[in-house]
């Protein structure tokens, strides 16, 4: 298995929203100061400031063959 490192972001998102969140804040206050942005812009509505903490893809496959143990090659 492979390990991959990025760097750290934050994504604003409301629940309510009709589109997910696509920007990535390389910090949390950027993020914060986004989020107090735009619950000014829409009063009322909630906006939600996420961090990830992990994040998984299968990027490959693996072919298992089975061999007839009566038929071993050696």
């Amino acid at each position: 298995m492979s390990t991959q490192t990025e760097n750290a972001f934050w994504l604003v998102w409301s629940p309510t929203g009709s589109a997910p969140p696509r920007y990535r804040h390389a910090s949390k206050q950027s993020a914060i100061t986004e989020a107090e942005r735009l619950a000014r812009a829409h009063p009322g509505q909630l906006f939600v400031v996420l961090e990830p903490i992990a994040g998984r893809r299968v990027d490959n496959m693996v072919r298992t063959t089975y061999v007839d143990e009566k038929e071993i090659p050696f």
